[in-house]
């Protein structure tokens, strides 16, 4: 698999590459001590569990960096609370009803206008850390250039 410019590979050089099952365990323990390390000091329980879950992966990816821990510290507390938002709109009903003068209404509780904003926050650092199918393309730069005009190279 070539790289970015011609003649360079960056498949055997990438730290996720997997060189054989040892190796492949080898990364997994560096990669889960390097979230650990990383790991905010003040992090509730469920946030500690999807930085558990999600900061591993963004560290063979090469996006755990010291100055991102703010950024991904934020995607599990917004990931958190929109899993709890929802789970409590599913136990209460979305929705309630007024009766006025112009008859029974339909309405969403306010939870849910907050459960979508709770989720375009999400969706922005998804997309920013490249936790997408669709931004995976943009991270491994697997799309390539529109324009093979030489530009490159200058």
């Amino acid at each position: 698999m070539a790289g970015r410019y011609k003649g360079e590979s960056n498949i055997a050089t990438h730290p996720a590459f997997d060189q054989g099952a040892a190796a492949s365990a080898e990364n997994d323990e560096y990669h889960a001590g390097r979230a650990k390390d990383l790991m905010p000091k003040k992090m509730a329980t469920a946030e500690r569990a999807v930085w558990r879950r999600i900061a591993p992966e963004l560290s063979k990816l090469g996006r755990l960096k010291p100055h991102f821990v703010d950024f991904v510290q934020e995607y599990c507390i917004v990931k958190v609370r929109m899993d709890e938002t929802r789970c409590s709109l599913d136990k209460n009903d979305w929705t309630y009803v007024t009766v006025g003068r112009h008859g029974a209404q339909h309405k969403s509780r306010p939870e849910v206008a907050q459960l979508n904003d709770d989720w375009r926050k999400w969706n922005s650092l998804v997309a920013q850390l490249g936790l997408s199918p669709a931004t995976e393309l943009r991270f491994n730069d697997k799309q390539g250039s529109l324009f093979d005009d030489g530009f490159g190279d200058v």
